[in-house]
C-alpha cells in the first residue's frame, strides 16, 4: 500500500514527522465481554439497565437516559459494565451505535461491552467506532450475513491502522473535547425546549378556564371562547392528480412533512407540481393541517403559511383554513401546537394501523383568543424562542459538521 495512505491528512504539531501508522488486528487490541450476569443477583440488582435504544451515537450514557427494566426483561443475561467501557450495538436498528459509559450498569444481550488491550488506548478506540472506515466494514459484514446484525467472529478480523500510543491518546482526547462541546449544545436546545414545552402550557388557558395561568404585565381580560371553524372556512388540498403531474410544472405544492414538522411553514420547502387552475392557492395567514398520522397523538399536526407567492398548493394528504377574523398569525400558530389544543385534537382521531381526523370535527373544538395586542405578546414572545432554538440548532451542526471533517482528515 502507498505509504501516503497510511498517514493522515492532518496530524498535530507535535507528531507530524512521526512515522506512518501501523497496522493492528481488532483480536489481537480489542476485548469483547462475553461474561454475562444475572440481573437478579443481589450484586447487580440495583444498577441501571440500559437496551441498545439507549445507545446515542457520538455521545456518552447519560444518567437521564437511563430506563426503568420491566421485571420480565431481566430474567435473561446482562452484560455488565464499568465506567469507561464501550458500550456497542450489534443487532439492527442498533447496528453500529456505540457510547462510552459514564457510570456502571447492565447492557442488554444485544450489545457488546468493550475495552482496548495491548497499548490501544480506549479513548481512540471508541474515536476509531466513529470512522468511516469501520462503519463501511460493519454494513458490509451484515449485508454478506444477510443478517441485519454483526459477530464476535467477523470483528475480529477487522484490520484497522493507528499511531503511536502518544498520538493515540492526543487523538482520543481531542475528539473527547469536541464530544464535551456537542454534548453541552445538545442539552442546551433540550433545556429551551423544555422552556418552550412548559409555557405552551401556562400561557394558554386550559380546558374550562378563559384565562392562563401565565400572562404579560398589563393583560387581564378574559379570552373569549369560539368554536374554530365560526372565524374561518375549509379548503382541501390538491385532488385528482397522478404520478406524472408531481416533480415538474410551474406550481408548487406544501409537502405534508413540512406542515407536520414546522409550527411555521417553512416556504422554501415546496415541491414542483403541474399548473392547475381548479386548485386553490395558499394565501398569506392560511393555517394548514395534517389528515393523518400512525399515532393518535400525532395526527392534525398543524403550520402556518406566511408567504404570499401565487400558484402555490397544498398537498392531498392535508385541508386547509382561512380566517375571517384579524388574528395574529404567529399566536395561532402556537395556539394549535400547545397542549390543550393537541389533546382535543386526539380525542378526534380514528383509526387502527393508521388515525385520521375529520375537518369537520376539528372546526368544532373551541378555542380561546385574547384581544389583538396580547395575541401579538404571545406569537412574538414564541418566535422569538424559536429563533433561538434555530440559532443554537445551527451551531450544533456546525460543530457536527466539523467533527465529521476531522474524523474525515486525522485517520487512515
Amino acid at each position: 500500500m502507498d505509504e501516503k495512505k497510511l498517514m493522515p491528512k492532518k496530524r498535530f504539531q507535535e507528531h507530524k514527522h512521526d512515522s506512518e501508522w501501523s497496522y493492528l488486528n481488532w483480536e489481537d487490541t480489542v476485548d469483547i465481554s462475553i461474561n454475562m450476569v444475572d440481573p437478579r443477583n443481589d450484586e447487580f440488582s440495583d444498577l441501571p439497565h440500559i437496551g441498545p435504544g439507549n445507545i446515542k451515537s457520538f455521545t456518552g450514557l447519560l444518567l437521564n437516559n437511563i430506563n426503568t427494566v420491566k421485571e420480565d426483561n431481566l430474567i435473561s443475561g446482562k452484560f455488565h459494565f464499568n465506567i469507561g467501557d464501550i458500550i456497542y450495538g450489534k443487532i439492527n436498528p442498533q447496528l453500529g451505535k456505540y457510547t462510552y459509559a459514564l457510570y456502571e450498569g447492565l447492557a442488554s444481550a444485544d450489545t457488546y461491552i468493550l475495552n482496548s488491550k495491548n497499548g490501544l488506548e480506549q479513548r481512540f478506540l471508541f474515536v476509531l467506532l466513529q470512522t468511516k472506515h469501520f462503519f463501511n466494514y460493519s454494513v458490509s459484514v451484515s449485508k454478506r450475513s444477510g443478517m441485519p446484525k454483526i459477530n464476535r467472529d467477523e470483528l475480529n478480523e477487522y484490520i484497522f491502522f493507528a499511531p503511536t500510543k502518544q498520538e493515540q491518546q492526543k487523538i482520543g482526547q481531542f475528539f473527547k473535547v469536541l464530544d464535551d462541546r456537542i454534548a453541552n449544545q445538545e442539552r442546551k436546545i433540550a433545556k429551551v425546549k423544555s422552556l418552550k414545552d412548559a409555557y405552551l402550557t401556562e400561557m394558554f388557558p386550559q380546558e374550562g378556564e378563559n384565562i392562563p395561568k401565565r400572562r404579560f404585565k398589563g393583560f387581564q381580560d378574559e379570552w373569549k371562547e369560539i368554536d374554530l371553524g365560526s372565524v374561518g372556512s375549509t379548503f382541501t388540498g390538491l385532488s385528482g392528480k397522478t404520478k406524472k403531474d408531481f416533480g415538474h410544472g410551474s406550481a408548487e405544492f406544501v409537502t405534508y412533512v413540512n406542515v407536520f414538522n414546522n409550527t411555521v411553514s417553512d416556504i422554501y420547502n415546496t415541491e414542483k407540481v403541474i399548473y392547475d387552475k381548479k386548485e386553490t392557492e395558499l394565501k398569506y395567514g392560511d393555517i394548514l393541517f395534517t389528515t393523518s398520522s400512525e399515532t393518535p397523538d400525532e395526527v392534525g399536526m398543524s403550520s402556518v403559511w406566511l408567504n404570499d407567492r401565487p400558484n402555490v398548493y397544498l398537498n392531498s394528504f392535508c385541508f386547509g383554513f382561512r380566517s375571517n377574523i384579524k388574528i395574529d398569525y404567529y399566536f395561532v400558530g402556537y395556539l394549535l401546537r400547545a397542549n390543550e389544543f393537541r389533546r382535543k385534537i386526539e380525542v378526534l382521531a380514528q383509526g387502527i394501523s393508521r388515525y385520521n381526523i375529520s375537518k369537520n370535527k376539528v372546526m368544532e373544538i373551541k378555542i380561546n383568543l385574547p384581544n389583538i395586542e396580547e395575541q401579538q405578546r404571545i406569537g412574538n414572545f414564541f418566535k422569538t424562542l424559536d429563533n433561538q432554538i434555530q440559532t443554537e440548532e445551527k451551531k450544533l451542526d456546525k460543530l457536527q459538521k466539523m467533527k465529521e471533517a476531522y474524523l474525515e482528515e486525522m485517520f487512515v
